[in-house]
């Protein structure tokens, strides 16, 4: 048999195990390779846990029946994270125990057995990196395993086995942080003394014990203070979320206060007066800022987080709290909350971020927004706002329905962000539209900015509500009012025009017959002053009209009658511009009568433009109706086998009585008066 250690894959997932041991990589990254350990037999996981044991026990900090209690844990908790079969997993864990125990100390194998039969009831917290999160066994076993072996007995043994424990941790940790102090000045040498007096803080039992660390530190020369202690410990957090669907909780066995965030509220809660623990609060909320700073958007969340339980807990006076919730985000980078509020996987956790500063949350944005001069930091204002969601956009909503002042020149800025930020923020369905569509219409009047202006009717355009329909067919005919004479309007004819364009697509997009009835007047009107009120038809385009009766019969007779002809050999030439938008606005309408239409241009006017426009929407027909044709089929059932295909429309003569019964004779008339 091949020796699995001679397959590369093996070999990689074997690195990667113990990667995952060190806290080094995610349970998710390592359960492919996780996977395939579990194909092989116990013996090959065992030999790399006793390898990564050893390394770490050189190392120094716990024993080796504690280390080897880490390990297996950590497996079993890729089963509690459902990324390997649950049951695969505990039958293979049933095989690795013997081994692993056997490797164990001989004083130390009671506890470790023991710890072993209680893996399912505890939950989650390189190859040689220190532990950052190490999953201890439980205090109960041990003093159980003291006292059955008669090392003190009771209570009183376990507890002076466990402050000699400590002790002997304390000593080894002190020795290593002294051996670092040299190289402190070298950015290698920071970095292990950052992982060491983070390992130190968080095996501390008090924050006395820190203060010893730092003391010793600077009586070799290294100052450090205990904003360092809070930069370690801050860069020592977990920097990956748990699977979906699963809680993050305290190291499985671990003493209260083990972990790098409890060491945090450890070192504020029982500083020796208020104004040290509101400096140490102070510093904590920095920590924070700096990870995030740095690209570390889990473990800033963390921290705070850390310093909200301390908040709730009032361990830090109110004032302090408001404080760093006030001022504490001022040093944050720009650039960061900018690319982390473009990633949409960023925004449950940069929401959690941005909710402990008061000047990030949604009040405190659009309070920032509306005195804000800069175009990028607006932007990054309304990006943010959008990380929040709804409730952003009540508080937008909110700000919005306020009376409307007319005074301060930048409202209307702000009242435009606020019409943007209802927009794109999706509604919550429980919100009736009348209301907002009421707000909306209240800003679309011609006194207001164009840029305004325009807001309002893309807000109003996607409410589909009859009261902003009825809000936009009085605003097209405020404007064309304003076109067709002459008037105080503060706006130049051509940001009228371009208004007239942006309600005119606004109408086409709201399903109701009433907005396409209003854009259908409009574009009959012939009035120059309004622009090109027919090429505005073209908003109609992609748009079904088979149910709307009304708005299909007026297109079809003003594609007929504007149609050109020959009367006597004499070609009458009508505008050929408007037939081309007429049949742009048909071209999402397959009736049999539009067919039918557009088959007699195709066939009578092949070498105009009329005639190919109305060709490539037929093709489009004939393109789309299959797959409408299974789709029908689909919902239905699927049709009869054998039914009948349906005939093609006859195409119309092209003969000049044909002419007349298609345009009628005062349209006729009317042409040749035009000639």
């Amino acid at each position: 048999m091949v020796e699995p250690r001679a397959d590369p894959e093996v070999r990689e997932a074997l690195t990667e195990l113990e990667l995952y041991l060190s806290d080094t990589l995610p349970p998710l990254v390592v359960a492919g390779s996780a996977e395939l350990l579990l194909k092989y037999p116990p013996d090959l996981v065992a030999s790399s846990i006793r390898s990564w044991t050893g390394a770490q026990f050189a190392k120094g900090g716990a024993s080796v029946s504690d280390y080897l209690f880490h390990a297996v844990k950590k497996i079993h908790m890729l089963g509690e994270f459902r990324l390997v079969p649950r049951e695969i997993l505990d039958k293979y864990i049933q095989g690795l125990l013997p081994i692993v125990l056997a490797d164990c100390p001989e004083e130390d194998r009671p506890l470790l057995a023991e710890n072993f039969t209680r893996l399912s009831e505890t939950s989650a917290s390189g190859t040689a990196a220190p532990v950052a999160t190490l999953h201890r066994q439980t205090a109960g076993a041990r003093a159980a395993s003291g006292s059955g072996s008669g090392s003190g007995g009771g209570a009183g043994g376990a507890g002076a086995a466990a402050d000699e424990g400590r002790e002997r941790r304390l000593s080894l940790l002190l020795k290593r942080l002294e051996a670092q102090a040299s190289q402190a000045s070298l950015p290698e040498g920071r970095a292990a003394l950052s992982e060491t007096l983070a390992a130190a803080a968080r095996g501390s039992s008090s924050a006395h014990d820190i203060e010893e660390y730092l003391s010793r530190l600077k009586g070799l020369g290294v100052q450090v203070g205990t904003a360092d202690v809070f930069r370690a410990l801050a860069a020592s957090l977990p920097a990956w979320a748990p699977p979906a669907g699963t809680a993050a909780a305290a190291p499985a066995g671990a003493a209260p206060g083990s972990s790098a965030a409890d060491a945090m509220q450890r070192m504020v809660a029982e500083a020796d007066d208020p104004r040290e623990g509101a400096r140490r609060f102070q510093e904590l909320v920095r920590a924070a800022v700096e990870r995030f700073n740095e690209g570390s958007l889990t473990q800033a969340v963390s921290t705070l987080e850390a310093a909200e339980r301390l908040v709730a807990e009032k361990k830090v006076d109110a004032g302090t709290a408001e404080l760093a919730r006030s001022k504490g985000d001022e040093a944050l980078d720009s650039e960061r909350l900018r690319v982390a509020a473009e990633n949409s996987v960023q925004h449950p956790a940069l929401r959690r971020f941005l909710g402990f500063f008061r000047g990030l949350s949604p009040e405190g944005l659009l309070e920032q927004l509306a005195g804000e001069e800069k175009r990028d930091r607006r932007r990054l204002l309304l990006a943010l706002l959008e990380v929040h969601g709804e409730p952003a956009r009540a508080a937008a909503y909110a700000a919005l329905a306020s009376p409307i002042s007319d005074h301060a020149a930048q409202d209307w800025y702000l009242r435009r962000n606020l019409l943007y930020i209802l927009r794109r923020i999706p509604r919550p369905p429980d919100v009736p539209t009348g209301e907002e569509a009421d707000v909306t219409a209240r800003h679309l009047h011609l006194k207001f900015p164009p840029p305004l202006l325009k807001e309002a009717i893309a807000n109003l355009s996607q409410l589909r509500d009859p009261k902003s329909e009825a809000a936009l067919v009085e605003f097209l005919g405020e404007l064309e009012r304003a076109l067709g004479k002459d008037s105080d309007s503060p706006h130049d004819a051509k940001e009228l025009v371009g208004l007239l364009d942006r309600v005119a697509a606004a109408l086409a997009r709201l399903p109701v017959p009433g907005a396409r009835r209003a854009l259908l007047d409009h574009a009959e009107r012939r009035d120059p002053k309004l622009g090109d009120s027919a090429a505005r038809l073209a908003e109609l385009a992609g748009q079904d009209l088979t149910e709307d009766s009304e708005a299909l019969g007026r297109l079809l007779a003003s594609l007929k009658s504007n149609l050109p002809f020959k009367l006597f050999g004499l070609a009458l030439h009508q505008n050929d511009q408007v037939l081309l938008h007429t049949i742009g606005a048909l071209s999402g309408t397959p009736a049999p009568a539009v067919k039918a239409t557009l088959e007699e241009v195709a066939s009578r006017f092949p070498e105009k433009e009329i005639g190919r426009a109305a060709s490539r929407t037929l093709a489009g027909f004939r393109k789309a109706a299959p797959a409408a044709a299974t789709a029908s089929a689909s919902a239905a059932g699927g049709a009869p086998a054998g039914a009948p295909a349906t005939a093609p429309a006859p195409a119309a003569s092209p003969s000049l009585t044909g002419d007349l019964e298609v345009f009628g004779l005062p349209a006729l008339l009317q042409s040749l008066s035009d000639s």
